[in-house]
Formats: structure tokens, C-alpha cells, sequence
């Protein structure tokens, strides 16, 4: 579904990302972990247009989309959630729903479809609708925020610490949910805090460090191994950049 081949990519004279490969198949969950600063974010830039690769590839659902602008990435069924819950808060809760098919025409029904999908993957947002989504907690908020992207009915969707925040029991509705847009074969690539939460759920995984991917494999290995652990205590050596710096995480 998603194919990134030997990416660099930053901010400015920044560069973050050092080539970076990393594959995300239909139906699956792959996780990026690793300390803040480590490039997780900026990947997920990258993949969605909003931080152009300086080098490499990058292929989506079998065109290169390495050059592409955001709105034509989104158009494709690549959608990037990011993190900090970006809605308009002022506005009801239903119109941010409604701002998530900017651009599509969609018959009656299908928009009613839509609704309804999203209403019985996140029950709560069903008697928001009326209310200002700032009015929201921050759970509700994240349900929101990826509600919006599945208007659009992503083939690949891209979370950024959709956990950030949030209680545990608003943490365990929402990687409920992403379990069960995994079973409706939408693919995504998670960024997540809450490792272990992560790697339980997950397919796949990547363990990145200084702007670099040091191991991959299934999920459960990942988490077994000595990589995930030397990522967290920087067994690899001092960062030679930081995201943070650049105001991402």
C-alpha cells in the first residue's frame, strides 16, 4: 500500500530523516517507535507532502507520490492525522465532521453511510453533534479529529499520538477503534508514546533513532528485542539532531 525507499528529509538545512525505508501493507498496523527527536513525525511529514523528501521515494497504493502536493496525496486515500487534535474548535462538532469531505461530492446516502460508520465506530460523537468540538475532552477530541479523516474513507491512514493526553480508559477506546479499522482493511501507520500499548496492537514496527531506521520486523519481536531498548537508551550513540528543535516532537 505505502512504500517509502531510502527518504532524507527536514526542515530547512535540517535534515532529519537519513534514508529511511519503511513498507506499510493493506489491513495491517505498523508502528514507529523511538525517543523523541528520533524522526517519527517528520516521516509521517514526508509521507504526507507536508515536508518534501530532499531524496528517495516514496510510492502509494502503486503511483509515486514522492513529489506530490498534500491535496493530491489526500485525494488519493492517504490521510495524515497529526498530532495536537488540529480541529476547529469554535465550530460544531458535526461541521468538523463535515469539513473532513472538503472537496468530494458524495450522493445523499453515501454521506449518510459515512455518518453512520463514523457514529458506530465512536458512539460518544453521536450526542456531541450540536456542541463545539472545543467543548470536547481531549479524548473526545482525538475521536474527532480521526472522524474527520474517515469521511473521507482513507485506504492508509497516519496517526500521530493519537494517545497524547489522554486517560486510560479514553486510550483504550481509541486503539480500540484503530483495531477495528484495521478489520476493515484500512492500513495504518501509528506513531505512538504508550510503546508497549502500541506494539501489542500492532502488525509491524519500526524502531527509529537519530533519523534512522536501526531494526524492523513483526511487532512482538520488536518488542522482545534488544533494538527497542538501546532506541529508548541511546546504545547507538548521542543524537546528531533533534526534531524538537524544529518544534516537533
Amino acid at each position: 500500500m505505502l512504500s517509502a525507499s531510502n527518504v532524507d528529509a527536514g526542515y530547512g538545512h535540517v535534515r532529519v530523516l537519513e534514508n529511511v525505508s519503511i513498507d506499510v501493507r493493506q489491513g495491517r498496523i505498523v508502528v514507529l517507535v523511538g525517543r523523541n527527536g528520533a524522526g517519527k513525525s517528520t516521516l509521517l511529514r514526508a509521507l504526507s507532502g507536508l515536508n518534501r523528501p530532499t531524496s528517495g521515494k516514496v510510492t502509494f497504493d502503486g503511483s509515486d507520490i514522492t513529489t506530490a502536493p498534500p491535496n493530491a496525496i489526500v485525494k488519493a486515500g492517504l490521510l495524515h492525522v497529526a498530532e495536537g487534535r488540529r480541529l476547529f474548535r469554535r465550530q460544531s462538532v458535526a461541521d468538523n465532521i463535515e469539513l473532513g469531505r472538503y472537496g468530494l461530492r458524495l450522493t445523499e446516502q453515501d454521506h449518510h453511510w459515512r455518518v453512520e460508520c463514523i457514529h458506530q465506530l465512536f458512539p460518544i460523537l453521536r450526542e456531541k453533534m450540536e456542541l463545539p468540538a472545543g467543548s470536547l475532552s481531549g479524548g473526545q477530541q482525538q475521536m474527532l479529529a480521526i472522524a474527520q479523516a474517515m469521511m473521507r474513507e482513507p485506504k492508509l491512514l497516519m496517526l500521530d499520538e493519537p494517545s497524547l493526553g489522554l486517560a486510560p480508559v479514553l486510550v483504550d477506546q481509541v486503539l480500540a477503534a484503530i483495531l477495528t479499522l484495521r478489520a476493515q482493511r484500512v492500513a495504518i501507520l501509528l506513531v505512538e508514546q504508550m510503546v508497549e500499548r502500541a506494539l501489542e496492537i500492532a502488525d509491524d514496527a519500526y524502531v527509529m533513532q537519530n533519523g534512522r531506521v536501526i531494526t524492523s520486523g513483526p511487532a512482538a519481536e520488536i518488542a522482545a528485542g534488544a533494538a527497542l531498548h538501546a532506541a529508548f537508551m541511546g546504545e547507538h550513540g548521542a543524537p546528531h539532531h533533534s526534531e524538537a528543535r524544529q518544534g516537533r516532537p
